[in-house]
């Protein structure tokens, strides 16, 4: 707990199930953190939105609550930073007010038509080259706003700018229209080596730079909070409000991921495995998708998998807790605990675990998850133990790409995230990549 002397910084982070809102000290220590969930929804095979109204409604509660807990006041935040999940193109007016409460998410994928297109116009190595940008096309917003452009034009017409997740927040508390060269570097319209967008690459996908946000530092200092954002988060008006940068290029700053050569394993919702470079890794069959990094002049280079820690939840809701009765918590710790009953290889059974497809190493977004050897036999526990093992398996296949593409073995590997907290998932990562696995004293 902070002293009454003390001040804080607080730093909010949009994640994909929820926002955590949290106050640190000039030290970097964790004060306090509140979580706060929020809905996702799915109207239709492929589709995946969020209300931005969410995002805002969140952060007004969790400052509240953070603040509660460090039993800190409002006059003794020094500063608001902001991160959240990438892939955003949220169509917002001059005022910077959201056009619509249905956001794509990053996992939407209707657009995979318009991302076709844009392939047939370009050309995949062209966009490659230019880019970093490995992942499925029609996961970026270049893809996403054509689809806007064809399917709701006048949304498309009337938004003054798109913003990312971040930067959507950043629009409300200070008035600007800005994104970092993180969360720039995964909208697919970014040339990831100069840092500035790709105009040619853009105008071929029917697109205009004019919609697009000027790129500054992630640790630029933008205006001061206006009033009524600070009013409606219980804060004083005036506060220096910082860009932030991607929840990607955040993780890798936590992880201690700056130095060249530096790596580390994510396991949320999503999995992914980065390395810190100095210049972007590009290998044209594993496809890493590269990301500018928080830290000046470097990049962080990654293979992911969008099916992780999401089919754990998957696991939770429709197998153990359906009533929804889990435990304080998540019910994380007991599930771990369960499936530490089961022995090595869950008595035989295996669960390939693509229940939301995508990504390293097949990229192929008609994969499907799968449970299979299942027998009268098998418990709860083998069903667990078996959904970490698939999972870890798939992170297994990530390393072994990045390390492929890196022509050396990481000797280094941190992991992050909520199953860092999990000694089994731990010991699990460590026995199928035969090496050391550590964690930090925060994982989150």
């Amino acid at each position: 707990m902070a002293q009454q002397s003390d001040g804080c910084i607080l730093a909010l982070d949009i994640g994909t199930t929820g926002a955590k809102t949290s106050a640190f000290s000039f030290r970097g220590e964790l004060l306090a953190s509140h979580y706060d969930a929020y809905a996702t929804r799915f109207p239709q095979e492929g589709w995946v939105e969020q209300d931005p109204q969410d995002w805002r409604s969140a952060f007004c509660r969790g400052t509240h609550a953070a603040l509660q807990l460090a039993a800190l006041s409002a006059a003794q935040v020094s500063a608001v930073v902001v991160s959240g999940h990438m892939h955003g193109c949220v169509p917002v007016d001059p005022n910077g007010q959201p056009l619509t409460s249905q956001a794509m998410l990053w996992a939407d994928r209707r657009s995979f038509a318009e991302a076709a297109e844009i392939i047939d116009r370009v050309g995949w190595p062209e966009f490659y080259q230019i880019t970093g940008g490995g992942l499925e096309m029609a996961l970026y917003p270049i893809a996403k706003l054509r689809w806007m452009k064809r399917h709701n034009p006048e949304l498309y017409r009337r938004a003054y700018k798109f913003l990312g997740t971040k930067d959507t927040l950043l629009s409300w508390m200070t008035g600007d229209f800005v994104t970092d060269p993180s969360d720039a570097s995964d909208t697919g319209m970014l040339d990831i080596d100069r840092r500035e967008w790709a105009t040619a690459l853009v105008t071929a996908a029917g697109l205009s730079t004019d919609k697009l946000p000027r790129i500054v530092d992630s640790a630029t200092v933008l205006g001061p909070m206006r009033a009524d954002a600070a009013r409606s988060a219980g804060l004083r008006s005036g506060i220096p409000v910082v860009v932030g940068c991607g929840d990607v290029a955040c993780s890798a700053i936590g992880a201690g991921a700056l130095a060249e050569g530096a790596a580390y394993n994510y396991i949320g919702s999503a999995s992914w495995v980065a390395v810190a470079s100095s210049r972007p890794l590009r290998e044209p069959v594993l496809r890493p998708f590269v990301l500018c990094h928080a830290a000046p002049d470097m990049y962080i280079s990654q293979l992911a998998t969008y099916s992780a820690g999401i089919v754990f939840e998957w696991v939770r809701d429709q197998l153990c807790f359906p009533d929804g009765n889990c435990p304080r918590g998540g019910g994380f710790d007991v599930m771990t605990q369960r499936a530490a009953e089961s022995p090595i290889g869950a008595n035989g059974l295996t669960f390939l675990p693509f229940l939301r497809p995508g990504g390293a190493p097949n990229y192929d977004l008609n994969d499907r998850g799968l449970i299979y050897g299942l027998t009268i036999s098998h418990t709860q526990s083998d069903l667990l133990r078996a959904a970490i093992e698939g999972i870890s398996c798939s992170i297994r296949q990530l390393v072994e790409g990045l390390e492929s593409c890196l022509g050396r073995a990481v000797e280094d590997f941190r992991v992050i995230g909520g199953a860092a907290k999990s000694e089994l998932w731990l010991s699990i990562l460590a026995n199928l990549l035969s090496r050391p696995v550590r964690t930090l004293n925060v994982q989150q």
